[in-house]
């Protein structure tokens, strides 16, 4: 015992070290792993997003170019038409905010703009022969000028770069950022030759600015601490998120003055996308995914700090070490359950055993010796108390058949004595002259056959009655007993028959059978004290290939709950308190029983009750 006691103690305490100890390493390494994976996976997500987001920009913008190329070559649209050009263009800027201004030109130094300048619409015409000259227009939300005035501006189309930029393209050019003449805001161009005989180009001004939002909301959605930037491949910051507050109209360099970190980023690159550099004694993570978008080479480079991972990662490890705790807790009780209890338990109900039936449901399905033992326990408390319960069985079986021979022999000889009472009373009666003699022979003869009657239905519930059968048809039967049955119905009942023309043979015994149908009449009458409708009705029915006659009686009288229909066929139960004796229903039940019959019962509460009464056709008969 001392030794199944040092192994359950070392199995306990080498089970807690080996899961505490494994645990806690398993989720630190698979946590570090699983961290930096998903934070690699969380970069590209954004690199994907933003690659969208500025395809969301562009694709827009070519379209509409390639657009108005088809509809200047057609001559629908003609830029002569001012006020028909600047509503056609107004809708498209009105409809992406980040375009600026479209600008024309055409190989003859004639120049057009239509320009947004923060809400206000600004039309600018240059005419080749007014070299020194532009005329600026206002233009109210339809395109139609509501102010003119000529500036002095030397301003040629053929000078820009996106004009000569599209000359020289076979499709659109998208030009490398610069900052707008007009607006002062940092921008690309993206402009198209429309017709080559007269050199006329449409250029289309983006600003890059919704690009750093676009950054800055994709940090929050990354980690509040993390920094996007967006270079060309002239190191260029086109975007970046919101690190620091852009001067108005200035394009930012790779400086290391101004953005140290991404600097030293850029300057440690190694050959892998994702990796990790010092800072200022500081880790961090960096992610560059590299891109090209209409033949720009673009790199996005997302810094991340190390605490983004640590912070998180010591979480983890106290939620780590908690859970490790609660696993040696449930170790502890699956040890205890699985060992201890089961012995414990074992070991006290085997002093019950032979006194009541011992099942270890929870052990007998183990393979261990715990599994063994509780089988054999409960195996052999289960054959005791069978024999015990066996032999009880017979016991009582003897002795309730010694008291229904006892009671039977007993009916039987009171049955002889008032036979010989009713006898004697009625050969008596017809000699005696004086009144009160006849009178008081008459309560004897009629309290003679009351105790006749009596007996029969003791002996119906003993199963000692004698039945006379006989094939009869149900149908004449009921049809001769209908004055009897009216006659013990009060006035206020209505009998009412319906019983089928053809006949319904069924062997039974008449007087049985008489007392089943005066049982269930003298029922219907009490559940029937103010009066009401009693029916008497005959049916076929079959069951499993077997025909039946089936007699109903059925009242409008009281009706009974569940609770009284699941018990009105035991013996001597009653609802009529001292009236009734409880034997007339368990005497149709037996009767029914011993005809080979059955019974149903309908009832409900303030609707009345019917009883079906199932009897085999007689076959030879029918």
């Amino acid at each position: 015992m001392a030794k199944f006691n040092l192994n359950i103690k070392w199995l306990f305490v080498l089970t807690m070290i080996i899961l505490f100890t494994g645990i806690t390493l398993t989720n630190y390494f698979f946590s570090l792993h699983l961290a930096e994976k998903n934070l690699n996976h969380h970069t590209e997500t954004v690199a994907l997003l933003f690659k969208s987001e500025t395809e969301r920009l562009i694709n827009p913008v070519e379209n509409f170019l390639y657009n108005v190329q088809a509809l200047v070559c057609c001559k629908i649209l003609n830029f002569n038409d001012i006020v028909k050009t600047n509503k056609f263009f107004m809708d498209f800027i009105k409809k992406y905010p980040y375009v600026t201004s479209i600008n024309y030109g055409d190989g003859k130094g004639n120049g057009y703009l239509i320009l947004n300048d923060r809400g206000k619409w600004l039309n600018r015409i240059k005419k080749a022969e007014y070299r020194q000259y532009v005329l600026w227009h206002t233009l109210n939300s339809d395109g139609e000028i509501i102010e003119k005035k000529i500036v002095k501006d030397n301003y040629d189309p053929r000078n820009t770069i996106w004009y000569k930029q599209a000359l020289q393209s076979n499709d659109i050019y998208w030009s490398k950022e610069y900052t707008f003449r007009t607006t002062k805001d940092p921008g690309i161009t993206a402009s198209l030759l429309l017709c080559s005989d007269l050199k006329e180009v449409v250029g289309i001004d983006v600003m890059i600015k919704n690009l750093s939002l676009f950054l800055s909301k994709a940090k929050q959605k990354l980690h509040p601490e993390a920094k996007l930037y967006l270079i060309s491949e002239n190191e260029d910051l086109i975007a970046f998120s919101n690190e620091i507050t852009p001067e108005p109209g200035k394009i930012y360099k790779l400086d290391k003055n101004i953005f140290p970190l991404l600097y030293h980023a850029i300057e440690s690159e190694k050959n892998e996308s994702f990796y990790k550099i010092s800072f200022n004694n500081q880790k961090w993570f960096v992610k560059i995914e590299n891109f090209n978008i209409r033949n720009r080479n673009l790199s996005l480079v997302t810094l991340l700090p190390q605490t983004v991972i640590t912070k998180s990662l010591y979480l983890h490890l106290f939620y780590q070490i908690f859970a490790s705790l609660i696993l040696t807790f449930i170790v502890l009780i699956y040890i205890t359950n699985r060992y201890i209890n089961p012995l414990i338990e074992i070991a006290r109900e085997t002093s019950n055993l032979g006194f009541k039936e011992i099942y270890f449901d929870k052990f007998v399905r183990r393979k261990d010796e715990i599994g063994h033992l509780s089988k054999a326990i409960s195996d052999a408390s289960v054959k005791i108390l069978e024999a015990r319960v066996m032999e009880r069985q017979l016991e009582e079986l003897h002795y309730f058949e010694s008291i229904k021979r006892s009671l039977g022999e007993a009916v039987h000889r009171f049955k002889d004595l008032i036979n010989i009472i009713q006898g004697f009373a009625t050969l008596a009666q017809p000699k005696v002259s004086n009144e009160f003699a006849k009178n008081a022979l008459d309560q004897i003869i009629n309290a003679s056959k009351r105790a006749i009657y009596l007996s029969k239905e003791i002996l119906s519930v003993t199963g000692e009655r004698k039945y006379e059968m006989k094939v009869v048809d149900l149908n004449s039967i009921l049809l001769s007993m209908k004055s009897k049955l009216e006659t013990s119905a009060s006035k206020s009942i209505q009998i009412v028959y319906e019983i089928l023309d053809s006949s319904l043979p069924v062997k039974l015994d008449i007087e049985a059978f008489d007392e089943v149908l005066m049982n269930l009449i003298t029922n219907a009458h009490d559940a029937m004290p103010e009066g009401g409708k009693l029916t008497i009705k005959t049916k076929i029915a079959s069951f499993l290939n077997k025909k039946f006659a089936v007699l109903y009686v059925s009242d409008t009288g009281i009706g009974m709950d569940e609770e009284t229909k699941k018990r009105i066929f035991e013996p001597f139960f009653t609802t009529k308190g001292a009236k009734g004796t409880g034997l007339g229903l368990s005497i149709v039940y037996r009767i029914i029983k011993d005809h080979e019959g059955f019974i149903e019962v309908e009832s409900e509460i303030g609707k009345g009750t019917t009883f079906k009464i199932y009897l085999p056709i007689s076959e030879g008969n029918s």
